[in-house]
């Protein structure tokens, strides 16, 4: 609580008077506590168009508060007191008002409070109390407190938050995507595969099957026609990795793939292999591949290091056979 100059006293006990009648209203909505300390020639002007009673009437009015006031927090108390009177104080001040996250609606104010006080027989009362709040949506209807357009503004912010929800929960999904995939072609890239090698191993009702594709041709492609066309025999390999292992093929290097599945059995996996490998031929593009397949406790790194090795066999087969082909030409 601030005291904007030196106050007397009972210029100060006016202050603690007031703080506790703002925290019983508006913290505890505890109107008998409030109601206590007003005179009965009260005048009350309250923050709505509507709000202006006398006497008697204020306290009827303020025990229809009962119930009416959401839970607020209260900060930033600023009060000045003048002694107008023999007796009689002149409060004004100022705070800020914040609904409590549990009362479902959301209002933040810089509420303003002028109130008189005076001793009577020992005993200070309130004769006199203006509020003056930027409540401009305040409604005939509300009591004490604009609670219908602070249900709104909450319900307006949860669906804000919920739009904002939703929109991170997207470009996280998308980070995620980019981050997994592989930009050239679509396919899963090495931040996947490397990931995926790390998924815990075991036994699989179906087995394990890893195929390692490697282009034959690439740098010949490159240095003939550039590596805009290589891209192009990339994507086209990729591409028949899609049709015949969607969601389970890597791309880990420049023309290196790798098939990763856990959903065929021993021979269907082959032939799917086998299939993929006939597709890229038919479509002018020689792959050496490698195969490993278990079908109990499996380490799908020293498959495909095994499907690797094979690979690199098959490889070395097809360029032999090229060089001695060129050599039957000559």
């Amino acid at each position: 609580m601030v005291f904007k100059v030196k106050q007397s006293p009972e210029e100060k006990k006016v202050i603690e008077l007031i703080s506790f009648m703002v925290h019983k209203h508006y913290c505890e909505n505890d109107i008998e506590a409030v109601i206590e300390y007003l005179d009965e020639d009260i005048v009350w002007i309250g923050a709505g168009d509507h709000e202006y009673a006398v006497g008697k009437e204020v306290i009827d009015i303020f025990r229809k508060f009962a119930g009416q006031i959401p839970k607020c927090n209260i900060s930033e108390e600023e009060y000045h007191v003048l002694t107008i009177a023999p007796e009689v104080y002149l409060c004004s001040g100022r705070m800020w008002i914040v609904t409590d996250s549990s009362t479902q609606i959301s209002l933040r104010v810089h509420q303003r409070i002028a109130a008189i006080f005076r001793n009577i027989e020992g005993k200070l009362r309130c004769c006199h109390i203006h509020v003056s709040n930027p409540y401009d949506e305040m409604v005939e209807d509300d009591i004490g407190f604009p609670v219908k357009m602070a249900q709104q503004s909450y319900q307006y912010l949860q669906e804000r938050v919920a739009e904002q929800k939703k929109k991170i929960a997207e470009q996280t999904q998308e980070l995620k995507r980019l981050s997994y995939e592989d930009s050239l072609t679509g396919l899963y890239n090495r931040n996947k595969f490397n990931q995926d090698l790390n998924i815990e191993q075991g036994p699989n009702q179906f087995g394990i099957g890893v195929a390692c594709f490697d282009l034959n041709g690439l740098k010949e492609v490159n240095d003939r026609n550039g590596h805009r066309a290589g891209d192009v025999l990339i994507c086209r390999a990729a591409e028949c990795l899609k049709k015949g292992f969607e969601g389970k093929a890597y791309r880990i290097g420049g023309d290196e793939f790798v098939v990763i599945d856990n959903t065929l059995a021993e021979d269907d996996f082959k032939a799917a292999v086998y299939a993929v490998q006939e597709t890229m031929e038919h479509d002018g593009i020689s792959c050496s591949v490698g195969i490993s397949w278990r079908n109990s406790q499996y380490n799908i790194r020293e498959q495909i290091d095994e499907a690797d090795r094979f690979m690199y066999e098959q490889k070395r087969e097809f360029y032999c056979q090229r060089q001695h082909d060129r050599r039957k030409c000559r």
